[in-house]
């Protein structure tokens, strides 16, 4: 995983499992050990986004919400942007 915390939000920047690790939790701890962190910092909240379906599926089981969607990108593909306000 790779974030950053800046101007009061966390950035989650990538955050990757392989195919044979998934299914055990670990996207989840890794995520939430980084919003505890950004917590600690003082933070009110993470965003992200992800070209990928099942990751913005998996991002909003966790809390949190689509607030943009650039749709029509070369392919067919799209990008959605997520955050997460933390209650400090």
């Amino acid at each position: 995983m790779i974030g950053r915390t800046d101007r009061g939000w966390l950035y989650v920047q990538m955050l990757f499992v392989p195919d044979h690790l998934r299914k055990h939790g670990i996207a989840t701890r890794f995520l939430a050990m980084a919003e505890q962190e950004a917590k600690a910092r003082g933070c009110r909240g993470a965003y992200l986004d992800t070209m990928n379906p099942q990751a913005r599926d998996f991002y909003i089981k966790l809390g949190y919400s689509v607030i943009g969607e650039l749709a029509d990108l070369e392919g067919g593909h799209a990008i959605t942007w997520l955050k997460k306000p933390f209650s400090l």
